[in-house]
């Protein structure tokens, strides 16, 4: 599932985005690795501008201890995918819909 984030604060917001938490929370590995690094991982990372709403980020990202105090702080605007509405029931039969029907009360017209 994925996740909008949206960044309030007026300067650049950026998240190193680790192994331990993100990659595992992710279920792969997300890091990079550079030549020359022994094959060390490099994290990837999150940048958000000033105002700027990223769509579609995994929700992995939420698992990143930064991000989360980001977001917890109102740095970061969190917005979840709106759920799909429940099915509706079909519409009664008349049997069952003049059952439904409530009486008159005493003294009502």
């Amino acid at each position: 599932m994925s996740v909008t984030l949206t960044n309030a604060v007026g300067r650049l917001a950026t998240f190193l985005l680790p192994h331990e938490s993100y990659c595992v929370a992710r279920g792969a590995c997300a890091c990079g690795v550079q030549p020359g690094r022994g094959g060390r991982r490099l994290p990837s990372s999150l940048t958000l501008a000033t105002g700027v709403t990223l769509e579609d980020v995994p929700e992995a990202v939420l698992s990143v201890p930064l991000v989360a105090a980001a977001i917890r702080r109102g740095e970061v605007v969190l917005k979840r995918p709106a759920s799909p509405s429940p099915v509706s029931s079909p519409p009664l039969s008349a049997p069952e819909a003049s059952a439904r029907v409530s009486r008159k009360k005493r003294g009502a017209p």
